[in-house]
């Protein structure tokens, strides 16, 4: 047998092992058990291996379900929309940063504390007549990030106020000054971030019981919304949601858009509004982000 039959083997046997495990999952719901056979079978299948693993959430979710991701001590719970999910609507499921294994470790430090729990987007167009208009009727994806902080930066994480004012010097920062852009104009540069705008400042808002800073930019191509909360004194969560490709700073009001950019925002919404974060071992610590302490949504019957 060639090398080249040999890898085609053995890719088919990693995709049906694969396969058998999502078919247990789809049967018996997203498990740690499963997860860690998905582990292993990476690490026996180079260049598959990856200690935080992810798994495809439209192969597994079904809407009205509850994306579910346990992380340390927190469980992050979201209502799966009625909507199409594109191909590689990743969640991580399970997280460990308190007592990782080695490998878990490595990862940690080589991503400067900061892993991905969710990559999720939705294809909003009804027709391809839309799709011609829009160019591109994907959302740009819903990022949910966790991150370690470090112990210089926990005391601008400490308070919704320190935080918001945090953000708000962020997104002043992304601006780039006109005389800059006049200056790389007459010299043939391009500015990357060049056609960023301020489209909601950053405020304080409320979500099922925790404190939120949400604010957005807008570019000629995205209208991006950033929502981020502190967990526990050194860990924080941010959350990212991007609407269809289309010119924002052309056309900022949001009753103009086309109808697959309203469905998007209306998507946003609901997935915003049913975001639950609980504490498994609620030990009472005080938390300033936490005004009602909630429970995870529940379960899908098996």
């Amino acid at each position: 047998m060639s090398i080249e039959d040999t890898n085609k083997d053995n890719l088919e046997k990693f995709k049906s092992q694969r396969e058998s495990i999502y078919q247990h999952m789809r049967r018996y719901g997203i498990n740690r058990d499963d997860i860690v056979a998905l582990r292993r079978l990476y690490e026996t299948y180079p260049p598959y291996s990856f200690p935080h693993v992810n798994i495809a959430s439209e192969e597994l979710l079904n809407p009205g379900e509850h994306y579910r991701i346990e992380v340390d001590s927190f469980v992050i719970t979201m209502i799966v929309p009625d909507a199409p999910a594109n191909i590689g609507s990743w969640i991580w499921p399970y997280t460990e940063t308190i007592k990782p294994d080695l490998e878990m470790q490595k990862l940690i430090l080589r991503e400067n504390g900061k892993l991905k729990l969710a990559a999720l987007s939705w294809n909003q167009c009804k027709s391809t007549f839309q799709l011609n208009f829009l160019k591109d009727c994907k959302t740009h994806g819903l990022s949910i990030i966790y991150r370690i902080l470090k112990p210089q930066e926990q005391l601008e994480f400490s308070t919704p106020e320190k935080l918001r004012q945090l953000s708000r010097k962020i997104m002043r920062d992304q601006i780039i000054p006109p005389e800059k852009v006049e200056d790389a104009i007459r010299s043939g540069q391009i500015l990357n971030g060049s056609d960023s705008k301020i489209y909601l400042d950053s405020e304080i808002v409320v979500i099922n019981g925790r404190i939120w800073i949400r604010d957005a930019m807008d570019s000629d191509s995205d209208r991006i919304f950033y929502y981020k909360t502190r967990l526990s004194k050194d860990r924080m969560l941010g959350l990212s949601f991007g609407l269809p490709t289309y010119n924002y700073n052309a056309n900022p009001d949001p009753s103009n858009h086309p109808a697959a950019i309203k469905r998007a925002a209306a998507l946003m919404e609901e997935l915003i509004s049913s975001l639950r974060i609980a504490r498994v071992d609620n030990d009472n610590t005080p938390d300033p982000f936490a005004i009602e302490r909630v429970a995870p949504a529940s379960l899908p019957a098996p």
